[in-house]
């Protein structure tokens, strides 16, 4: 006979084994501190990466004026500009980014939580199942 709760709960528990879920699951597995570390550090490489290639953009875009006045430009305000620009860039994309890591990893634990107690029911459902066992259900020892 099927017991309908394991059903149940085994189909909640599939549910839970998606392709998203199972990213929530692996973000679980890592201590809050070492998910957003690990996050921010990557987001720093990406966000200067970006920063680089979208200057070198600016600079292509006005290659003609900067050739013109290279002479005349302060050079040293001109880097302290750019160089401050960059840090406000990547300070802003880091706390929006250690916001959104701090969100998903709560999600996560959440995720992984209500996982862990579905297979404990199951575990509860089986144990259940062996100590008693249902009338006419065939088992290993009769």
């Amino acid at each position: 006979m099927i017991n309908e709760e394991k059903v149940v709960l085994m189909t909640k528990a599939s549910l839970c084994e998606t392709k998203e879920k199972k990213k929530e699951l692996k973000i679980a597995g890592y201590f809050r501190h070492d998910y957003i570390s690990l996050q921010l550090l990557s987001g720093w490489f990406f966000a200067t990466v970006s920063f680089a290639l979208c200057a070198a953009l600016w600079a292509f875009c006005n290659m003609e004026y900067l050739l013109d006045n290279l002479h005349k430009m302060d050079l040293r305000n001109f880097g302290l500009t750019w160089a401050l620009i960059y840090i406000c860039a990547v300070a802003v994309y880091t706390c929006i980014l250690y916001g959104v890591c701090s969100f998903h990893y709560k999600k996560a634990k959440k995720c992984a939580s209500t996982y862990g107690r579905l297979l404990q029911k199951i575990l509860d459902v089986y144990e259940q199942e062996e100590k008693n066992p249902a009338p006419g259900n065939m088992t290993e020892e009769t």
